[in-house]
């Protein structure tokens, strides 16, 4: 036989071998998905710890009856993760307690998520045991009771809390828009004010209270990254609202936004002993909510007339 012959009759094998690889591939993969058209306006989830119930208001989203501002990525990984369910193969069936019980799929254990828009269901999700790849869990989809190995890793992303979804954002300003800066460093009895009017060439920066007499001629690039740094503010996490702090005022704040006027406070929590970090708390106009502040933001407030100046 001649060698070119033999080589086509080998590629020929090599061709159908491949093939019929892919039929049993195919014939094998119990692979299903299942995706949503519609975008929900309300979530309910419920773990073993605690009921989140997060609705859209507008743009916006909240948490509960007391409308705590929610993280919007976080609401955004929700729904992704609902709207798009790969689930790997079928393992058993909760109609069985036993096998319910092996995957984790019974009240204690499970954490429970409904998606709706108005009042239509459009999605429920029943998580159970994690795999033993810990981006794998089990579940049942849509009230039905088979049990499904799902990966995407919506275990993790459900294993969640009240103070995991709430928003850290306490203010989000554009610094263009702040006009005024005035502080009260309440521990040294000392008070000052930066403004600023027109802009570009025509920008012209004012300064009053303590440290004006000096004389300082503001350097217009320190005064914007300073007012820059004051336009966002987060916090590490929220106080409850019935949580007694003891503190001492340290800072007071007022921003000039949009003709506005926005206060801030700052509160110098008790230290366990001198070696702590001092750890601030928050209160702020923009929000009846207090919030946790670490040492380095609440003293980015504390910035001096001569450290702003040339």
């Amino acid at each position: 036989m001649k060698t070119r012959k033999l080589v086509l009759i080998i590629a020929d094998l090599l061709l159908l071998a491949a093939g019929i690889l892919q039929l049993i591939l195919g014939a094998r993969d119990t692979t299903k998905y299942f995706t949503l058209k519609d975008e929900p306006d309300s979530l309910e989830i419920v773990t073993p710890g605690e009921t989140i119930s997060l609705y859209k208001e507008g743009d916006d989203w909240v948490i509960g009856n007391k409308k705590y501002p929610a993280s919007l990525s976080v609401v955004d990984t929700f729904i992704d993760a609902i709207s798009n369910i790969r689930a790997l193969d079928k393992v058993g069936s909760t109609s069985n307690d036993t096998i319910a019980e092996r995957y984790e799929l019974v009240d204690g254990k499970k954490t429970k998520v409904t998606a709706k828009l108005g009042d239509k269901v459009l999605r429920t999700l029943e998580i159970g045991k994690t795999a033993v790849s810990s981006t794998q869990c089990y579940a049942t989809i849509d009230g039905g009771k088979d049990i499904y190995l799902v990966s995407g890793g919506i275990n993790d992303t459900f294993d969640t809390s009240l103070s995991a979804v709430r928003t850290t954002i306490v203010l989000n300003l554009e610094a263009s828009d702040i006009t005024n800066v005035s502080i009260t460093d309440c521990l040294e009895n000392k008070s000052w004010s930066l403004s600023r009017m027109g802009s570009g060439d025509d920008l012209v920066w004012n300064a009053s209270g303590d440290g004006a007499d000096e004389g300082y001629e503001i350097d217009p690039a320190k005064a914007s990254n300073w007012i820059g740094s004051l336009a966002s503010l987060t916090t590490r996490d929220w106080y409850n609202e019935d949580e007694v702090l003891e503190g001492q005022k340290a800072i007071s704040a007022k921003l000039t936004y949009n003709y506005k006027d926005i206060s801030l406070d700052f509160y110098a929590l008790p230290k366990a002993n001198e070696n702590d970090l001092q750890q601030y708390y928050g209160v702020c106009s923009e929000t009846p909510y207090r919030f946790k502040v670490v040492e380095s933001t609440a003293k980015l407030y504390l910035k001096t007339l001569e450290e702003l100046a040339k």
